[in-house]
């Protein structure tokens, strides 16, 4: 008997793990995503069982743990200690959920547990995502769904966290029922099995709303085609493998591989996007270079936007992306904003002497300040670089300013082997949807697409291949019903779902 604690902990804890494991399947490499949609039901099920916040908080730092650990294996390059710390802190967010959903215990309604619990998950990995320098998104579920674009078409109107409620919602409705089963003991009354199946039933109701609402948008768009005057798009992916440092033998190759790869027929082009990387020199500085640009868009008759690296007078230097015309002058010009950390620059660098040790930067980058729009035959572009597209709020920012289409342009040589390159090129999908335009992902091994602003991927080149791939984008003015409220219509919903829950459970527990 003594021993009986100790026995349904570990047993509490290996079902976390469980939901850990299947949960990271969902994602690349697997990319199964309908185990989303299952794969939860063994960690609510052990949240329900916990018999104290405590024994949640830990039921949910394992479940984190475990899954970040597995999704996120590729920073095992770093060390050991880095994928460690990374996994440990990306649980801690689920240790939170865990200890604060034992609150909701007493809660007889299984439609509002799981609300409750949808909504109590979707508030974390809000929280997640808005930590300054340590906001992440990867192992959002709504990743994993970037393929369901019945489902994924909520996002245009709650944003991405509306999928994640749904998914969440489904899993908690499971595990809801399969606690009631394993109470129910004795013959349940007449009322408690009609309750119980109504509340599912209802729950399950609402999924399908959306799912169905979802497929209408899609068949609209099909018999809808969009109107005005396309652009005439090329994305070109050199897979150029670089060193770290950069050496000047690997600028001079990808100079040539992005000017051979880039189509040769004169004019045919309204814009050819390179990659993050395509240019990794000081572009503003090098006269080279500079000229070696002007000489191609001039020959080619083409407007090119292309990642490279800026450094101003007083030496501060930039991650940035130039546009260029067809006549060689430089038109735009955005400086990334959102840089990251340990990535593109190392906080307390001078007391941190235990970080030279570890692949980092020996140089900081400076974080740009404007979020500037460029054009396009007249058409407002909104650029991203990497790491900032994997946030809807600079997507928004964007495209409130007026930008009809999106360009992402981004680099993961440094992850090339792994499954990071997928995992983050299928972040892509959500942003289009959320902002319902298209968007323009050029990678430097994969992968790039032309996305459609209903998530699909018109046009692709495929992870670590050299190539480039031509097509058409249709400007899209006007917002997204997201774009035009945000995340705090949703926020709200789930904080009042939240506190009713809360509630209702503490009535039935002074009953």
């Amino acid at each position: 008997m003594t021993n009986q604690p100790q026995t349904k902990r570990a047993l509490l804890l290996a079902f976390a793990a469980l939901a850990g494991a299947i949960c990271y399947l969902s994602f690349p490499p697997a990319d199964m995503g309908m185990l989303a949609w299952i794969g939860l039901v063994p960690l609510f099920y052990a949240l329900a069982c916990c018999s104290s916040p405590g024994e949640g908080a830990l039921v949910g730092l394992v479940y984190g743990t475990v899954f970040f650990a597995l999704l996120m294996q590729y920073i095992l390059m770093f060390g050991l200690l880095p994928w460690i710390l990374l996994a440990i802190f990306q649980g801690l967010f689920f240790a939170i959920f865990g200890w604060a959903v034992t609150s909701l215990r007493r809660v007889s309604s299984i439609l509002l547990w799981a609300a409750a619990m949808a909504s109590g998950w979707v508030l974390v990995e809000y929280l997640r995502s808005h930590l300054g320098p340590l906001s992440f998104t990867f192992g959002s579920l709504t990743y994993s769904q970037h393929a369901m674009l019945p489902i994924l078409q909520v996002a245009s109107v709650l944003g991405a966290s509306a999928v994640t409620f749904l998914i969440v919602l489904f899993n908690a409705l499971l595990a809801g029922m399969l606690v009631h089963m394993r109470m129910l003991t004795a013959p349940p009354t007449d009322r408690q099995h009609p309750r119980m199946l109504a509340s599912v039933i209802a729950g399950y109701a609402i999924i399908g709303i959306v799912y169905m609402g979802g497929t209408v948008a899609l068949s609209l768009r099909d018999y809808s085609p969009p109107t005005g005057q396309p652009l005439h798009v090329a994305l070109v992916q050199g897979n150029v493998d670089l060193h770290s440092p950069i050496t000047a033998e690997d600028a001079e190759r990808c100079r040539q591989v992005y000017s051979e790869l880039t189509p040769h027929i004169s004019g045919r082009f309204d814009l050819v996007v390179w990659p993050e990387t395509a240019l990794p020199v000081v572009l503003n500085q090098d006269s080279v270079y500079q000229e070696a640009v002007t000489q191609l868009v001039r020959d080619r008759q083409i407007r090119l936007l292309t990642g490279a690296l800026e450094e101003t007078a007083d030496g501060e230097l930039y991650n940035s992306a130039y546009l260029f015309d067809a006549g060689g002058e430089l038109v735009g010009k955005y400086r990334k904003r959102h840089l990251v950390m340990f990535g593109e620059y190392v906080p307390w660098r001078d007391q941190l002497k235990f970080l030279e040790r570890y692949p980092v930067r020996r140089f900081d980058f400076v974080p740009g300040d404007q979020q500037k729009l460029m054009s396009v035959r007249g058409i407002p572009l909104g650029a991203l670089i990497c790491f900032e597209a994997i946030f809807s709020e600079p997507t928004r920012q964007l495209c409130r300013r007026g930008a009809q289409f999106l360009a992402f342009l981004t680099s993961d040589v440094w992850a090339a082997g792994t499954s990071e390159v997928l995992q983050h090129s299928y972040t892509a999908p959500v942003r289009a949807v959320e902002a319902r335009k298209y968007v323009l992902r050029a990678a430097t091994m994969g992968q790039s697409a032309i996305i459609s602003p209903y998530g699909d991927v018109v046009k692709e080149i495929p992870v670590s291949t050299a190539n480039f791939v031509e097509g058409e984008v249709y400007p899209r003015a006007g917002l997204s019903i997201y774009h035009q409220i945000g995340d705090l219509p949703l926020l709200g919903i789930c904080a009042v779902l939240w506190l009713t829950a809360v509630v209702a459970g503490r009535l039935r527990t002074n009953q």
